[in-house]
Parts: structure tokens; C-alpha cells; sequence
């Protein structure tokens, strides 16, 4: 993966620079403390040899000789190259001198019990052991810088391909399941640490708009689908009526369509929204009982009997607007087609049934598809197709059956 590697290369580039960083400034300072410790000694040594010879003058009284065949001691009567007494003045304790021959001097002021004093003069060409193997110690250090370099650029190498691994096993996991329909499991999702937190956040994210575009391609395909009958029966009623008077059946009939269209429209709203993916423990006799009551009056109009045979303790986790509307879809559907009024909803297994009365005969292999109606029905035959989609929304099986002239309508609550 293109992405993962670019990544992976700057995380590396980053970890190579800032070593490479790290062994030139190291490089730098040993070879400044290498000067700054051979300079100290050189100058340590020769003040060593001022207090000597200054000890010496007040205990015999005469000028004495340095000790070591490098230094060299300049008095009055022996007086001192104008180039070392250029480099000294006679305001300065000591100086240094690098001369055009390649010959570096270190000079120190001697000063005798008489008041007068000398200049202590050292050659030390040949004790600069640093500058003399420079280049040896160049090569040295280059070396060491280049094997620590390595060392390291390994070293980055790893951390940063494990550094970066999640990372490129989580982009390779979205890459992976991008056009798959099922929701995605990415993995580090349970780690308890910055990358679990980016796991689970990008899972439930990317989730969360599968589940939209599907929500979204489902309202569009639908609407087209089932509002389309609808349309259809208002436009011809509509275009009959400008030549003449609409007759009462026309009127129930383009009443009963905008009834059905509303109806259609709602659960497909309900559908369409996230809100409809919240679930909540329902006690099913009771929202039963209210979705009775919402249609009371037709129910009193047809003097339909209702037959609850469940216990007030069933309850069931679902979207209580969503499983309102399936309530509502079923019971109209019998109030409507139902050849007997007696409506019987019982609940057996996890499983909620719904058996009415009819004549009709089924094909049970395309009742729950789009547009399908009843011999006689003024719908717009979406009715069933609509108890389907709700179903599968709440992760709930929907079933038809018609035995002996009682059409069955069976729930399935087991996910």
C-alpha cells in the first residue's frame, strides 16, 4: 500500500535524520574536548614549571634552568624573539603563538624575588598529540560514527516498521472491507491505548455511514418503488375527473391511495432515520393494547373482535416508534381484508402471531414483495412489503402461512 509505505519511509527518514543529528554533534564535541584537554594539560604542565622556577629563584637567589628540553627561558641577558615578544605584551601572564613554520608556543611570565622577571617559552609542537593525529583520529571517528550510524539506521528501521504497523494493518483492514455490505470489525479495536481508541473510533464511524448510505439508498429505491402505484391511481382519477364528476367509489378509492401513500411515507421516513436503530425494552400486551386504541373507531365501525392471548410480563428490546408502525400495518391489514371480524394475536416461543379470516388464496412466495395486493384490495399493495422492511430493520423474521382459510402472519423475535 502506497499510503502505508510513504508513512513508513518518513517515519524512518525522521529516525535517520535526527540519529545522524545525534552522531555529528557527538562527533563535534569529542573533538572540541580532545582540543580542550590537550590545551588544559599543555598549560597545566608549563604553570607547573613557572611555580618551579619561581620556587627556585627565592631559595638559591640565581636564575635557574627549566627542567624539560622544550622550554626554554628568556631573561635580560638573553633576550626573546620579537616575534614571542610580540605575542606576549607586557601587560599579559601568557599567550600562544602558532608561527609560519608550523611550530606552536605556549608562553608564560616568570617572576623573581628582584622584581624583574622572565618569559618562560615552550615548544610544544611535538606534545600535540591531538592535532599531529588529526587525520587518524578523523578516520577514527568516522568510522565509529558510521558503524553507530548503521546501528541506528537499523535501529529506526525496526521501531519504526513496529511503530507503524497498527497503522498499516488498520489501513490495510479498511481497505480490505471498503466495498463489503457487512458491517466492518477492524482489528486493535479492544486495546486499551491511543491505537484501540483510533480502531474502535474509525470502526464505529465507518459503521455508522455504511448504515446511512444503506438507510438512504433503501428510502430512494423504496420511494420509487412503492409510491409509484399511488401516484399512478391519483394521476388517471384526477385525469377522469376533468371530464366528469368523480363517482363515490372514485373518491374512496383516491382516499384510500392518499391514505396508503401517507401511511407509506411515514414508515419509510421512520426507516430512513438513525433515531430508528435505538432500541429499548417494550412490554408488548401493552403497546398491543395502545396501538388497539389508536384505531378504535374503525375497529367499533366493523364490530371487530380482538383476541389478545399473551401475558402482561412479555416484553421485547426493540424501536418502540418502528414496532408501533408494524403494530399498525398488521392490524390495518386485517381490519381491511379479513373475511370474519376476529382478529387473534398470540404469542408462543418468541414468536408473535397474527391469524384472521379469509377467502383469498395466497401466493406466499410473493406476498411480502412490493406492489403485491389482494383480489379486491383498494391498497396500493405495499402493505406486507412494508411489515418486511420494518422487520428488517429490527433484525426480526416476518413469515406468511394461509392453512384451512386463516391467514397467519407470524413474528419472529429470535435475532
Amino acid at each position: 500500500m502506497r499510503e502505508t509505505s510513504n508513512l513508513q519511509r518518513k517515519v524512518f527518514a525522521i529516525f535517520g535524520s535526527f540519529t545522524l543529528l545525534l552522531c555529528l554533534v557527538f562527533f563535534a564535541i569529542c573533538m572540541m574536548v580532545a582540543y580542550v584537554v590537550e590545551d588544559h594539560l599543555l598549560d597545566n604542565l608549563l604553570a607547573g614549571e613557572v611555580r618551579y622556577l619561581e620556587q627556585q629563584a627565592r631559595l638559591t637567589n640565581t636564575t635557574p634552568e627549566p627542567r624539560l628540553p622544550y622550554l626554554t627561558l628568556y631573561t635580560e641577558s638573553k633576550i626573546i624573539p620579537a616575534e614571542l615578544r610580540t605575542a606576549l605584551p607586557s601587560y599579559a601572564e601568557k599567550a600562544e603563538w602558532f608561527s609560519d613554520t608550523e611550530h606552536h608556543f605556549h608562553l608564560r611570565r616568570v617572576h623573581f624575588p628582584d622584581n624583574h622577571s622572565a618569559v618562560l617559552v615552550a615548544e610544544v609542537s611535538e606534545l600535540l598529540t591531538v592535532t599531529r593525529q588529526s587525520s587518524k583520529l578523523l578516520w577514527l571517528f568516522a568510522s565509529a560514527c558510521i558503524l553507530t550510524l548503521l546501528l541506528a539506521l537499523y535501529c529506526a528501521f525496526r521501531i519504526s516498521r513496529k511503530t507503524i504497523a497498527p497503522v498499516v494493518t488498520l489501513a490495510k483492514a479498511v481497505q480490505q472491507q471498503r466495498n463489503c455490505d457487512s458491517q466492518i470489525s477492524l482489528p486493535y479495536n479492544n486495546e486499551q491505548d491511543e491505537i484501540g481508541y483510533l480502531a474502535s473510533t474509525l470502526q464505529d464511524t465507518l459503521n455508522q455511514l455504511k448504515l446511512t448510505l444503506r438507510r438512504e439508498t433503501e428510502f430512494t429505491r423504496d420511494t420509487s418503488h412503492e409510491l409509484r402505484t399511488g401516484l399512478t391511481i391519483l394521476k388517471s382519477t384526477l385525469a377522469l375527473s376533468q371530464n366528469r364528476e368523480m363517482t363515490l367509489a372514485e373518491k374512496n378509492e383516491l382516499l384510500e391511495t392518499v391514505t396508503g401513500m401517507e401511511k407509506t411515507v411515514k414508515t419509510l421516513l421512520a426507516l430512513a432515520r438513525s433515531e430508528s436503530l435505538q432500541s429499548e425494552d417494550i412490554p408488548l400486551c401493552a403497546l398491543l393494547e395502545e396501538r388497539l386504541l389508536a384505531q378504535h373507531q374503525l375497529i367499533v365501525q366493523k364490530h371487530f373482535n380482538v383476541d389478545l392471548k399473551l401475558g402482561h410480563k412479555v416484553r421485547v428490546l426493540a424501536n418502540r416508534h418502528l414496532l408501533s408502525l408494524l403494530f399498525d400495518n398488521l392490524i390495518s391489514n386485517a381490519l381491511q381484508h379479513a373475511t370474519s371480524p376476529e382478529l387473534v394475536i398470540t404469542y408462543k416461543g418468541d414468536t408473535l402471531f397474527f391469524e384472521n379470516a379469509t377467502d383469498n388464496q395466497l401466493d406466499l412466495k410473493t406476498s411480502l414483495l412490493p406492489g403485491q395486493k389482494r383480489e379486491g384490495s383498494d391498497g396500493i399493495g405495499q402493505g406486507l412489503f412494508l411489515a418486511k422492511r420494518i422487520c428488517e430493520a429490527l433484525n426480526w423474521t416476518i413469515s406468511i402461512q394461509c392453512k384451512k382459510n386463516i391467514y397467519q402472519c407470524s413474528l419472529s423475535f429470535t435475532q
